[in-house]
């Protein structure tokens, strides 16, 4: 196994490599859902997506939040990222570990950087929301103590069948 690292992505090189792994995310939900795609684009929206990436150091800023990535061997494979989500509560979002990287424990490092992170942030919480079909996702977010709650923001419909929603203390 490879060195594996994770910190705080702060420079505009970490930051361009985060979005690069968000936009990889999101092709490999098409690549692997292409009948959702129409689901996948609302939750996604093509025209706003890449405005959502430009503000990401401005939605996850410290202290309230934070982004995470990952290194294996130097490479940057895997990111997350909090934010506040309601007074005493961070919300974890976007997840994504590259497929070149999977089985070296990234996707727990990454997640264990974040709750740690939160925690010492003064947060007593963590919710986050995955897709019904990410089954090995739901699996690490129970392995690590989160438990299935209700919806705890607004979902159209059309959402609202693909999405589960957990939360755990930190």
């Amino acid at each position: 196994m490879g060195e594996l690292t994770v910190e705080l992505a702060e420079s505009p090189a970490e930051i361009a490599a985060v979005r690069d792994l968000c936009r990889s995310f999101r092709q490999w939900l098409y690549d692997n859902y292409p009948q959702h795609r129409p689901v996948i684009d609302l939750y996604y929206n093509p025209q706003k997506f890449e405005a959502l990436l430009v503000d990401l150091p401005q939605i996850h800023q410290r202290p309230k939040g934070a982004i995470f990535l990952a290194w294996l061997d130097g490479e940057p494979v895997g990111c997350v990222m909090h934010h506040e989500q309601a007074p005493d509560i961070a919300e974890m979002k976007r997840l994504f570990v590259s497929a070149a990287a999977r089985g070296h424990g990234v996707a727990v490092a990454l997640c264990e950087a974040s709750i740690a992170q939160a925690r010492a942030d003064g947060y007593f919480s963590m919710r986050l929301d995955t897709g019904i079909f990410q089954t090995a996702a739901q699996g690490l977010y129970r392995r690590l103590g989160f438990r299935e709650r209700d919806a705890y923001y607004s979902v159209p419909p059309e959402l609202g069948q693909i999405l589960l929603f957990f939360e755990r203390e930190i």
